[in-house]
């Protein structure tokens, strides 16, 4: 899924917030809306991935059941601003990079056909 004010964003600013939460940088009140989307983004990223790491360090199964979607759609948003592909990312946010980035592949396949 698409987050509905993703053609609002600016790409550059939203991988800025990105790689700023990354860095550690602190959100900003008064940074703009695509830097702070970005930020957030990285930010849901990094907490749920250090949650699912703890619940499997401590023995139990995790399987992302609450929050699959939202980090399903983080890996999607991040891919359509330009962010890398991370191997230490969560499995959704990995998956639906992968996903979009073949979704993309096909279309463009079907483009060239017709």
């Amino acid at each position: 899924m698409i987050h509905p004010g993703l053609k609002t964003w600016i790409p550059a600013e939203y991988r800025a917030g990105y790689r700023a939460r990354l860095a550690e940088i602190p959100d900003s009140e008064v940074a703009t809306h695509s830097w702070r989307c970005g930020w957030e983004d990285a930010d849901t990223e990094l907490l749920e991935l250090a949650r699912h790491r703890r619940v499997l360090a401590e023995g139990q199964e995790d399987d992302y059941s609450e929050t699959r979607g939202l980090l399903f759609d983080v890996g999607g948003d991040a891919r359509a601003h330009g962010i890398a592909f991370d191997e230490n990312c969560t499995e959704p946010w990995k998956g639906n990079y992968i996903f979009d980035s073949l979704f993309c592949y096909v279309l463009c396949t079907i483009a060239e056909l017709c």
